[in-house]
């Protein structure tokens, strides 16, 4: 019987000490490794159960960045978590003393009934196949009866896809879960090929605000009214008791679907995360594309990135924060260009502003490797949150965050 291993952040509230050592259902951990609230120890605890268990048959996290998050925790504690599934034992890591004996005497097995306990065997196997970068395709090695990876890759989550492809292997699928919110969900994947799209599908009630107008109730559309190509921000009367609630998104309209005729439309970003200049703004999924373009050339390999109205010199720019996906290469140094080239063919706005001397090319700013993991944890324990849903904006508006990762900054071009 194969294991189906999920990560994610579960709900604390259902936990008990009675509960604590026992595995979640159909996941390789118990319990109380989800309620590790120090993010990195989550990440190695999960991490070890995970790497102990050879017969995972697929993988669910919240963000394909936490699926990353896990792998480099893998890859840097390699040595320490084989040598704790050889020898039976946990890793003397911080803030898991209050769960550490329902994790040591946990029934975490495949049949639900041995103890923690020494496996020299996979041990063995996993010094064979080496840590998670030395070669492309590892997890499929690694837990060779997996078939698939669960998780939200659209929208900013993008930015990691080729570093999970390579992870994964080119046999092992990627299947978003859909579109939705805490508030209610009403999109299904429209491709398995196009990770990105989604199918209008609920059983509550989704209406459109045209993005372009004033928030009035004239300016509402239905499902079956929205046009192609325009943006509309999905506005939620659900049966549990919201009416006319605004989610903040926006939504771009792509087609329709031709048996249901619903509509099919893309994730373009947030109403709130705009960069605003005296001439123009620049939404997010604007800079999103332009993150794409500037990676799908090879410029810089980009991993993960936020990005701020830069106004540290006279004239503005837009400025970006990236954490690299590898070396810099010898072209490096046309990124800025480069990305004033993929937004201006978004905006018309933006090459006669430069030309006119009203903003400067785009500041990109290298961070060290890590910056946005460490992120995630750093805003969760700010606000109190799970650092698992923890989302890194596109636009970092907090004056607080945006000196936490200035202060980051290894290189700028």
């Amino acid at each position: 019987m194969s294991v189906a291993s999920t990560f994610s952040p579960f709900c604390i509230q259902q936990c008990t000490p009675l509960s604590l050592p026992v595995p979640v259902s159909g996941a390789a951990a118990p319990w109380a490794a989800t309620v590790i609230g120090y993010f990195p120890s989550f990440l190695t605890i999960h991490g070890l159960f995970f790497l102990a268990h050879r017969n995972v048959c697929f993988f669910c996290t919240t963000f394909a960045t936490q699926f990353v998050d896990l792998i480099r925790c893998i890859d840097e504690h390699w040595d320490m978590l084989v040598s704790c599934i050889r020898d039976g034992t946990l890793p003397d890591v911080q803030g898991i003393d209050h769960v550490r004996e329902y994790l040591q005497a946990g029934r975490w097995s495949i049949d639900m009934s041995a103890h923690f306990h020494p496996n020299p065997e996979r041990a063995a196997e996993l010094l064979e196949i080496g840590s998670p970068f030395s070669f492309e395709g590892w997890f499929a090695r690694v837990w060779p009866k997996a078939n698939g990876l669960v998780t939200i890759c659209s929208g900013p989550f993008a930015t990691v896809l080729p570093k999970v492809r390579s992870i994964l292997g080119p046999n092992v699928s990627i299947r978003g879960p859909g579109y939705g919110c805490s508030e209610g969900s009403f999109g299904v994947p429209h491709d398995v090929n196009k990770l990105d799209e989604f199918v209008l599908q609920s059983d509550d009630i989704v209406e459109f605000l045209d993005a372009s107008l004033d928030a009035t109730h004239e300016n509402l559309r239905q499902a079956w009214e929205v046009e192609v190509g325009k943006h509309y921000e999905p506005i939620l009367t659900t049966r549990d008791g919201l009416w006319r609630y605004r989610l903040g998104d926006v939504l771009h309209i792509i087609g329709f679907h031709p048996e249901s005729n619903s509509p099919l439309f893309k994730v373009a970003g947030k109403r709130s995360l705009i960069i605003h200049f005296p001439f123009t703004q620049i939404i997010d999924d604007q800079l999103l594309a332009a993150i794409q373009d500037l990676t799908s050339e090879g410029t810089i390999r980009v991993h993960e990135f936020t990005t701020v109205l830069d106004d540290s010199a006279l004239l503005p720019a837009v400025g970006f924060f990236i954490e690299l996906d590898g070396p810099l290469g010898p072209s490096a140094h046309v990124a800025p260009q480069k990305l004033l080239d993929a937004l201006a063919a978004n905006n018309s706005e933006l090459q006669p502003a430069l030309e006119l001397g009203k903003m400067r090319l785009p500041t990109v700013r290298i961070v060290k490797a890590g910056t946005f993991a460490e992120y995630r944890q750093w805003k969760g324990e700010r606000v109190n949150v799970a650092s698992g849903q923890i989302k890194v904006p596109l636009v970092l508006l907090d004056p607080v965050a945006r000196e936490w990762i200035s202060e980051r900054v290894v290189q700028e071009l």
